[in-house]
């Protein structure tokens, strides 16, 4: 019953010599996702909203910058608006065994301190690492109970903790302190989904709000400011107030000796909730098999665990609530071969043939399919056609996956797609080749000024 001070002993233990080949590799490969993510996501209206009242908030401290807009701010300011950015369209990673989104509390936040604080490439893939595996595992042990209560556990409920991680490493403290900053940042744990029903842009902003709280909360940690030694477990701590039911085991099981969540984080390929990703994927495979076009469709099922079936049931009003909307994922995929960042735009939410092919879609629970999770999301799709043609295909990993990863053109070309929004392709290339030799740099001043 000490996991909170182990979570701290293990992330201010942490060095650089602890990590495989494979764990720098797939970290380095993280940061260059967030990265392109931040930039594309900079450039959408919430995105442009939150910057500009940041820039409210005064620019006389100039620590670290917000990407795309170049204006260098206190650090827990920037990571307001890049988090969000990192969070703004449904692209950024996930760690599905604890349906965790960690890269868009994490790469921010290490990006914002590790620039205040002129840390080398190396002390940025550590800090990484380490607020990776803070955020999978703490998600891992209360999911699925905490979303279904209707927390955000995958972001803001359980991001403070990891951005805490990040900046107390960042700043090179010992165990106690890191348990102080850890146990101020339990109390910054917040955010529902209800925008999962309603809609409303709110949810563009949790990550933001998750990783402001958590740099703040290791900077008032470092004048003195203590907290519980037992914010995880303890009898009115953070597992027990935000889950019915949770397994403490997952925060440290291993802990040190396998970076299972590093390695277990998935790349998104779609603009979408991840919910649905199995389930797109089979569309497009039944479409593409069966040259199967919208008018012929009568109905579309989605089989899948109870979880999707209130996470991805969004009547749709607006662009967000189209994003947790599995009818019209589904349908777009069907009829436009394709769910990415210039998919889910206005013109799409009003298009006539998405819409009334959206209304012909139904979830439903598939036993086979529930039993499998959360340790895989898979998705059944059965698409019956009018003339009375019935096709189905179960898709269990989907694409971006660990079991069935992106190719590198296929993750160099996401990258691209985005960061494309606010950069030419020679600044690209310069940030591949930067990200690629990571752990070479004395300082990340060349890659931050690539960034805006």
């Amino acid at each position: 019953m000490n996991e909170s001070r182990e979570l701290a002993r293990f992330v201010a233990e942490l060095k650089y010599s602890h990590l495989t080949v494979d764990v720098v590799a797939k970290v380095k490969d993280l940061i260059l996702d967030h990265v392109g993510i931040m930039m594309g996501c900079s450039t959408l209206p919430w995105s442009k909203m939150i910057y500009e009242y940041v820039r409210t908030w005064g620019t006389e401290v100039g620590e670290s910058t917000i990407v795309n807009y170049g204006n260098r701010v206190k650090a827990e300011n920037a990571v307001f608006a890049n988090s969000s950015f990192a969070h703004g369209f449904e692209i950024d990673d996930i760690y599905l065994p604890g349906m965790s989104h960690p890269g868009c509390i994490v790469v921010p936040s290490a990006l914002a301190m590790g620039e205040r604080e002129s840390i080398s490439g190396r002390d940025l893939i550590v800090a990484v690492a380490a607020g990776y595996e803070v955020m999978g595992r703490i998600n891992k042990a209360i999911v699925p109970s905490s979303i279904m209560r209707g927390f955000h556990a995958p972001t803001s409920v359980s991001g403070p903790l990891a951005a805490a991680a990040v900046a107390g490493k960042i700043l090179g403290f010992g165990p106690d302190m890191l348990l102080n900053a850890l146990s101020i940042a339990g109390s910054h744990a917040s955010g529902l989904t209800e925008y999962s029903h309603g809609g409303g842009s709110v949810k563009r902003m949790h990550a933001g709000m998750a990783a402001h709280g958590g740099l703040r909360s290791a900077l008032i940690a470092e004048i003195g400011i203590t907290g519980p030694a037992t914010i995880l477990e303890g009898q009115h701590g953070f597992c027990h107030a935000f889950a019915d039911e949770y397994r403490l085991s997952e925060i440290t099981d291993n802990l040190g000796k396998d970076f299972r969540v590093v390695m277990g984080t998935s790349f998104k390929a779609y603009c979408a909730c991840a919910g649905m990703h199995s389930a797109i994927d089979a569309t497009l495979k039944l479409t593409a098999q069966h040259d199967i076009r919208g008018e012929e469709v009568a109905s579309i099922t989605m089989g899948t665990n109870r979880q999707s079936i209130g996470h991805c049931s969004a009547p749709i009003t607006d662009i967000a609530s189209a994003q947790f909307s599995a009818a019209f994922g589904l349908s777009l995929a069907l009829i436009r071969g394709s769910n990415g960042f210039r998919d889910y735009t206005q013109e799409t939410l009003r298009d006539p043939q998405i819409l009334a092919l959206a209304s012909k879609v139904k979830l439903e629970v598939d036993s086979e399919v529930d039993s499998e999770f959360p340790a895989t999301r898979a998705a059944r799709v059965t698409i019956r056609l009018r003339n009375g043609v019935t096709y189905q295909e179960k898709v269990d990993y989907c694409k971006g996956t660990p079991q069935n990863p992106l190719t590198r053109a296929e993750f160099e070309s996401k990258f691209r797609g985005l960061a494309s929004a606010v950069s030419n392709a020679d600044k690209l290339d310069e940030i591949i080749s930067i990200v690629s030799r990571l752990e070479q740099l004395e300082d990340l001043s060349g890659l931050v000024s690539l960034l805006s």
